[in-house]
């Protein structure tokens, strides 16, 4: 059969011999960085495949599965996609499909038992790798160049508070864990009967993982999800947040060091990037996490 347009040639061969005859169900894809991601059907079930035109996303994706996410496929349902197949230098991927709908957006998205779950699994991801004294000089350095680019998109007082903070860190060791690097809402599965006490969180997108410190995947939950939200008078951020941390079982509060330092670089990360793919209201977003790491650190 003709495959959707988002496959390159080797990329469709790929697909065709992993499962024969197959069919496209619906195209998931974003629109973002040229990754894609399909929903196709097979006769072993229904797959989501992942494309990219470029190879990095796939590469993390795949050691991800390879590395990170036995604790949460040897669960009873599992609780993140079995890796089906992988070509890194094809830059495609597949993945056995998990029933449900993304939490954010539905009806569960501010409900405290998924965000428990949600840190309970998360607690089984974070699994120490190494000892690292390299990490917090590559930091600084992300942090001196965002510095530059941001010249002119964020308050002047704000870049030099952080320029401030940098120039005060003392670098030090670091333990390296497995991170899944987009731990939220929009990358979490709800399924289950929640109204009989048995829905259930499970984890998807490995995109960005990679072996960091593990406060760095609280970053982005803390800004985006467990703080006020104005245009949402029924959103609790700090019930969502005890929630989470009551399944996590630590608070980044445990490593200030290195808490400080990642949210200073995701918050000029996230400004530069918004910036140069034109998304205006991320940009705005970046700006908001600045100032509040302004108002904490500085």
């Amino acid at each position: 059969m003709a495959a959707p347009a988002p496959l390159t040639r080797p990329q469709r061969a790929l697909v065709d011999a992993w499962f024969g005859a197959w069919e496209l169900v619906e195209d998931l894809s974003w629109g973002l960085q040229g990754i894609h991601v399909l929903k196709i059907s097979t006769v072993r079930g229904p797959v989501v495949v992942k494309a990219s035109e470029t190879g990095h996303h796939i590469v993390r994706e795949a050691r991800a599965h390879r590395q990170m996410t036995g604790p949460l496929t040897a669960l009873d349902p599992p609780r993140t996609p079995a890796l089906l197949h992988a070509d890194t230098r094809a830059a495609i991927l597949a993945a056995a499909w998990l029933p449900g709908r993304l939490l954010e957006g539905g009806p569960h998205e501010h409900s405290a038992e998924a965000f428990r779950q949600a840190g309970e699994l998360l607690a089984l991801v974070h699994v120490p790798r190494k000892e690292a004294g390299s990490y917090d000089a590559a930091v600084l350095n992300k942090i001196g160049d965002f510095l530059l680019r941001a010249a002119g998109l964020a308050p002047a007082d704000h870049l030099s508070v952080v320029e401030r903070l940098v120039a005060s860190h003392r670098p030090a060791n670091r333990w390296l864990y497995a991170t899944h690097g987009d731990y939220q809402p929009r990358n979490w599965i709800e399924d289950g009967d929640w109204t009989a006490g048995q829905g259930r969180v499970s984890i998807i997108d490995w995109g960005r993982a990679g072996y960091r410190p593990w406060v760095t995947d609280l970053v982005r939950l803390e800004h985006q999800w467990f703080q006020p939200r104005p245009d949402r008078p029924a959103h609790d951020g700090a019930r969502l947040r005890a929630s989470f941390y009551a399944g996590y079982g630590r608070d980044p509060a445990q490593e200030p060091d290195s808490w400080r330092l990642d949210t200073l670089l995701q918050s000029l990360g996230t400004i530069v990037w918004a910036h140069e793919v034109r998304d205006a209201a991320f940009e705005e977003e970046g700006r908001r996490m600045l100032a509040r790491a302004v108002e904490w650190f500085g």
